[in-house]
């Protein structure tokens, strides 16, 4: 169980702290700077799509398959040096949303307040990107991983939907009892459900409060 005298609030990333789906965003990258791995990705195209759509957008499968795809043939050395390439050039582009990180910084400033930042973006990419952000070390950060498989990349955790209330009950416990969460998409509601105040991030990044 989670301590009855703290608070405990999530964030999401992509969309609500900050414009961007980091993932998707790496993913294209990889493939300007890997151009011969589409002969691999179109083909799969097909079969992705139709696993998001029998399993839901949230499916593990099928991007793990698209991330495949995009990095086979290539050794993880190369495969760092994309990272923090990735990170760079993405550090230069993202567009934050400074309403969103205010509330974030009052939260931690907060000293009964535990701040989980859940987010569907690989865990070596949040901390490259984030590396020197007052916030990221004072949060506790789940967050989707990446291993080594087959000849290229996959993700062994995508944590989205569902499987962000499976983490997080992992970590804290059950019943689940967060006081405020955030986040711009609605495949958060099953873990928006267990929040007291619930906040959805618009595309503007402004805050709506949801019933």
């Amino acid at each position: 169980m989670a301590d009855s005298q703290r608070r405990v609030v999530f964030f999401d990333l992509d969309g609500t702290l900050h414009q961007q789906d980091m993932f998707g965003t790496f993913m294209r990258y990889l493939l300007w700077r890997q151009p011969l791995n589409l002969l691999l990705v179109l083909p799969l195209l097909p079969v992705v799509g139709i696993g998001l759509l029998v399993k839901g957008r949230a499916a593990r499968w099928p991007m793990s398959l698209l991330l495949w795809s995009i990095t086979f043939g290539h050794s993880e050395n190369t495969l760092k040096r994309r990272e923090a390439t990735f990170a760079h050039w993405f550090r230069q582009r993202v567009v934050a949303f400074p309403v969103v990180q205010q509330r974030l910084t009052d939260y931690l400033s907060s000293i009964d307040v535990d701040v989980w930042l859940i987010t569907g973006s690989p865990q070596p990419l949040v901390e490259q990107v984030y590396y020197d952000s007052a916030f990221l070390p004072r949060v506790k950060l789940i967050a989707s991983q990446m291993e080594r498989g087959w000849g290229g990349r996959i993700l062994s955790l995508r944590c989205l939907g569902h499987e962000k209330v499976v983490q997080l009950e992992k970590k804290i416990g059950t019943p689940l009892q967060l006081y405020s969460g955030y986040s711009d998409s609605k495949q958060d509601n099953p873990l928006l459900f267990f929040c007291q105040h619930r906040w959805r991030v618009t595309p503007q990044g402004e805050l709506q409060q949801l019933e």
